[in-house]
Order: C-alpha cells, then sequence, then structure tokens
C-alpha cells in the first residue's frame, strides 16, 4: 500500500505545484508599442516664434517589472519621430547678394529614447484596469533635418531640400513623462493598453547660432503621444 500511496502523493503535489505556477501572473511584462504623436518646439531665443504643432510617430519595446501587486519599474526603448516648427528672422545668399526675411523651419528629428518611470496599476474591473505613470526619459539623437522656407517679403522661396542640421542640435535630449491609461486584459497574461503620455523637454535642444541677428539659438522640443501596444 505504501508503495502505492507515496508515488500517488509525489504526483498530486507535483500536479499542483505545476498548476499553481501556470496560473501566476509573471512579474515582468514585455511588449510592443505604436504611438502616433504631435510635437512642437518651444524657443527661449529672442524673437524666435513657435509655429505650430507637426505629426510625428513613436514604435519601440515595452518592459513592465512589477515589485508589488500594482506597482511597476515602466522601461523599454523606441524609436522617436519627432517634429516641430519655428520661425525667425534670418539671411540667405541669394545669388550674388544677401537678404534678409523670415524663416520658417520644421525640424525632423529621430532619436533612440529610453524611458523610466514608476507604473501605479488599479486592480481589475471586469476585464479592465487603468493606469498612471511618471518618470523621465533620455532620448540619444540619431539624426536632425531641417526643410526651410523663406518669405522675404515679396514671396516665399522654399526650399525643399531635408538639410542635416546634426551639427546644431544636441546628442541628449532628457524630459520629464507624465502618463495615464487602461489595460484591457485577455487572459492571465497577455493585455492589450492604450494610453496617453506628455514629454516636456527638460533642456535646450539646439546648438546653432543666427549670425544675422548675433543669437545663440535656443528651443525645447515637447510632445504628446498616444500609446498602442500588448503586453505578454
Amino acid at each position: 500500500m505504501k508503495k502505492v500511496f507515496f508515488p500517488l502523493l509525489l504526483l498530486v503535489l507535483g500536479c499542483s505545484q505545476a498548476s499553481f505556477t501556470q496560473t501566476q501572473e509573471s512579474p515582468v511584462k514585455l511588449g510592443l508599442k505604436a504611438a502616433p504623436n504631435i510635437g512642437w518646439m518651444a524657443p527661449e531665443t529672442k524673437h524666435y516664434d513657435y509655429d505650430g504643432i507637426t505629426g510625428g510617430a513613436t514604435i519601440g519595446l515595452v518592459t513592465d517589472f512589477y515589485f508589488a501587486k500594482n506597482y511597476a519599474f515602466s522601461t523599454g526603448f523606441n524609436f522617436a519621430f519627432l517634429n516641430g516648427r519655428i520661425t525667425y528672422g534670418d539671411s540667405l545668399l541669394l545669388d550674388t547678394a544677401t537678404v534678409y526675411g523670415q524663416l520658417n523651419r520644421k525640424y525632423k528629428f529621430v532619436y533612440l529614447d529610453i524611458p523610466y518611470m514608476i507604473k501605479l496599476q488599479t486592480n481589475t474591473f471586469g476585464r479592465f484596469s487603468f493606469f498612471g505613470q511618471i518618470g523621465f526619459s533620455t532620448g540619444f539623437r540619431i539624426s536632425a533635418k531641417a526643410r526651410d522656407e523663406y518669405d522675404l517679403g515679396a514671396g516665399v522661396l522654399p526650399d525643399k531640400e531635408n538639410s542635416d542640421v546634426t551639427s546644431n542640435t544636441t546628442l541628449i535630449r532628457q524630459a520629464v513623462i507624465f502618463g495615464a491609461g487602461l489595460e484591457y486584459h485577455l487572459d492571465i497574461n497577455t493585455r492589450i493598453f492604450f494610453g496617453v503620455n506628455y514629454s516636456n523637454s527638460l533642456n535646450n535642444i539646439l546648438t546653432g547660432y543666427n549670425s544675422a541677428s548675433d543669437l545663440n539659438e535656443k528651443s525645447q522640443l515637447n510632445f504628446v503621444e498616444l500609446n498602442i501596444g500588448v503586453l505578454f
């Protein structure tokens, strides 16, 4: 009887442990996200003006490390395509003469962005849970281009080329992030999430010099993004 009982007991305990393990939610969540965004420049140089918002996009990997039931450290990496516009007075060499006018410039940036945030999440309501997150991000500039239009008073002179302005921008963009959203729980480990993040630049991203006005260029780059993704 003992020869039968002990193997059966071990089998039951093993199956119970396996069942328990399978129903436990993983403390680490990996996922992918895509996020359309709108960005804008916030110039700090005298006579440099904001010139509207412009669209971009972000794609990347999301990683949530849960250190308690409803609290996680959220990080990952993103490829952020961020754009912004400014307008200011500048000079232009036209044929053999130097002319002065208003320059309307659209910046096109690509960053490798690494966020590091604290995520606070509610208990589930049916299949839904809600979250808020706050933290910082560090973006490493991959490329920076600009498209210019000169308003010379008598008309607009477009420059359709995307000129490389990498040397007139900073390598790093530091920002503070505020976000909120919801998750839809498909099963114990898989979730679809939707959210909104606001990223506010903490440092100047321009390093150029305007010889026409004898001013150093300074501006921040901010954006809002709509996050859509899945966590496993």
